[in-house]
C-alpha cells in the first residue's frame, strides 16, 4: 500500500523512465475507466458518477509524477501551471470560440501548441539533475551501502 501511495506524493524525484511508465499506465486506466463510465452511465446514470472519483485519483497521480519529474530538473512545481494549465486553457478557449472548425478556434488551438511541446520535451525528454538536489537525491544514482 506504501507504494501506491507513493505515486500521489509531490515530494522527491522522478526520472524519464518512472515519468513515461506512470503516465502511460494512468492512460491506459483513465480509458479504461471512461469505457466503464460511459457504460455503466449508459444503463444508469448515478452509476457512471461513481468512476468520477477513480478519474479524479488518476489525474491527481498524474500531476504528482509530472512535479516530480519537475523536481529532478531541478524545477519547482509551480512550472506545471505554464505546462499543464495554459494549454489547457488555450484549448478551452478554442473550443469556446467555434465548433464548427472555425479558422478563429483552429488559430487559439495553435497558440498552444508550443507550450504542449514545451512540456512534451521538459517532462519527457530531457535529463534530470546529475547527482542531489534541492529535491532530493539522484534517482538513478544508488545509494551507497554501508555494513557495519
Amino acid at each position: 500500500m506504501k507504494n501506491l501511495l507513493s505515486y500521489l506524493s509531490f515530494r522527491g524525484r522522478a526520472n524519464r523512465q518512472r515519468y513515461w511508465v506512470t503516465n502511460v499506465t494512468l492512460v491506459v486506466f483513465v480509458f479504461i475507466a471512461f469505457i466503464l463510465a460511459f457504460s455503466a452511465g449508459a444503463i444508469a446514470p448515478a452509476v457512471g458518477g461513481v468512476f468520477a472519483l477513480p478519474i479524479l485519483v488518476l489525474f491527481f497521480a498524474s500531476l504528482a509524477v509530472s512535479a516530480r519529474r519537475l523536481h529532478d530538473r531541478n524545477k519547482s512545481a509551480w512550472w506545471l501551471i505554464l505546462l499543464w494549465l495554459v494549454p489547457t486553457l488555450i484549448s478551452l478557449l478554442g473550443a469556446a470560440a467555434g465548433e464548427g472548425g472555425s479558422e478563429a478556434a483552429s488559430l487559439i488551438r495553435v497558440l498552444g501548441l508550443p507550450f504542449s511541446v514545451w512540456a512534451f520535451i521538459e517532462l519527457g525528454c530531457l535529463k534530470g539533475t546529475t547527482g542531489p538536489n534541492r529535491y532530493g537525491d539522484d534517482p538513478l544514482q544508488p545509494t551507497a551501502e554501508v555494513f557495519a
